[in-house]
């Protein structure tokens, strides 16, 4: 025999590497719509913590002034003067950027607020609904985006 050693080339085979690359794919395929729905829970319950912590600063607000009517600063210079609109410094600071923030159908004598979340078009959230909260406590989200909160199952956060 010769000095010669057989030699065996090393690495993978096609398909091995077709095996490896089908099953990765499969794994994504599973993971990444699970990936985004658990995102897009998160991305909500931040706004829903925004708005606890708007109602929050209403309440605190209404306390010094016996009242809800006119503590949106709208000329942001700290001090309330409107019944309606973006929610203000004064009120709260919400942290999500993925919603817009505003009180809304605050009656004349001002004994009532609504603090709406809807959400910013283009985010992961722009499908997924409104979120409100009002000065009875009432938590709701329209799960159907079909903007109005009336539907069965919409008269809270709770993710069904």
């Amino acid at each position: 025999m010769s000095g010669r050693k057989r030699h065996r080339n090393s690495g993978f085979t096609l398909t091995e590497l077709l095996i490896a690359v089908t099953i990765i794919g499969l794994i994504s395929a599973i993971a990444m719509p699970l990936y985004t729905q658990y995102s897009i829970r998160t991305y909500r319950t931040e706004g829903q913590s925004d708005l606890l912590l708007c109602a929050q600063g209403m309440e605190r607000l209404a306390a010094a002034a016996f009242s809800y009517a006119t503590l949106v600063d709208t000329d942001a210079d700290g001090t309330g003067d409107a019944s309606n609109g973006a929610v203000s410094a004064n009120i709260c600071t919400p942290r999500s950027t993925r919603y817009n923030y505003a009180v809304q159908n605050v009656p004349g004598n001002g004994s009532t607020f609504e603090i709406l979340a809807t959400a910013i078009v283009g985010s992961p959230v722009a499908t997924n609904g409104a979120l409100r909260i009002d000065s009875d406590g009432s938590q709701l989200w329209d799960k159907n985006n079909d903007s109005d909160f009336a539907d069965a199952g919409e008269d809270n956060w709770k993710d069904h």
